[in-house]
């Protein structure tokens, strides 16, 4: 995941008003006398309101958070903006918060893409851990994913795959390449479709639904600045990303509308 390029570009400028915005801070936080401190794994020096996030640079995340563990160690402590993170990077650390204090590291972070396309978190794969997680784990385990119900799926697997495999031998009868990342995503898209709604997109709109799929795909990967530094989220509406991301929303919104309205219309 890289920094935004506007973000990149006016960089300087920001650092400059996050200095005033600091010090008017840690003069209000003296005031106050302090805040409750935790017991945080070791990191690197931080400066003030950013924290860490000067050091994740242009690259992609994970070889920033790699580069930084080979320095600081398996677990680490990092601050990005207002949100304090552990980074794990080894399996015995892995481990450890996965397996032995699951309880306390199962819940996903409230950030703004994840929100908005999981209906303020209310899906089971986003809601914090809880009484309402556990009744949406049961019905999926009871009812979408047993065996039975997979196996119920086992024709619309096949077609699709030999649908691929057909066209990945036409091509090559042509010798002609395969974008291979589009057509996973084809497959997926149907497959989902199919097993989900009963049917697929065959009126032509699977071309639009793969393209709103992409679009999700980029609104959930894209770094937005309000998640982190919430003084500084008009960066996020200047540079485009709300709007994308609202209309990658209203996009999968219609879609699920349509499919819940055609549904109910076959119900009645």
């Amino acid at each position: 995941m890289a920094l935004p390029p506007l973000l990149l570009s006016s960089l300087p400028t920001l650092l400059v008003v996050l200095a005033l915005l600091s010090s008017l801070l840690l003069a209000g936080r003296k005031a106050r006398g302090g805040s409750a401190t935790w017991k945080l794994p070791p990191g690197p020096p931080k400066l003030p309101v950013i924290g860490h996030l000067h050091l994740l640079g242009s690259s992609l995340l994970h070889r920033s958070l790699w580069e930084l563990s080979k320095k600081h160690g398996p677990l680490m402590h990092l601050k990005l903006g207002r949100v304090p993170v552990v980074v794990v990077s080894s399996p015995e650390m892995a481990k450890e918060v996965l397996k032995i204090h699951d309880l306390e590291c199962c819940s996903r972070p409230a950030l703004l893409s994840l929100s908005k396309f999981s209906y303020g978190l209310s899906d089971v794969a986003f809601i914090p851990y809880g009484e309402r997680w556990r009744q949406l784990r049961k019905f999926c385990t009871v009812e979408l994913f047993s065996t039975r119900k997979i196996n119920s799926f086992r024709d619309i697997r096949r077609e699709e795959m030999e649908r691929v495999m057909k066209l990945i031998c036409s091509h090559a009868r042509a010798s002609s390449t395969v974008n291979l990342s589009e057509l996973l995503l084809s497959l997926s898209c149907k497959m989902t479709c199919r097993t989900a709604f009963g049917s697929g997109f065959d009126d032509g709109s699977d071309i639009q639904l793969h393209d709103m799929l992409r679009q999700t795909q980029a609104a959930l990967g894209g770094l937005f600045l309000s998640d982190y530094l919430p003084l500084l989220g008009w960066v996020d509406r200047l540079s485009g990303m709300r709007s994308r991301l609202e209309r990658a929303y209203l996009k999968l919104d219609t879609i699920y509308q349509r499919r819940i309205d055609h549904h109910q219309d076959r119900l009645r």
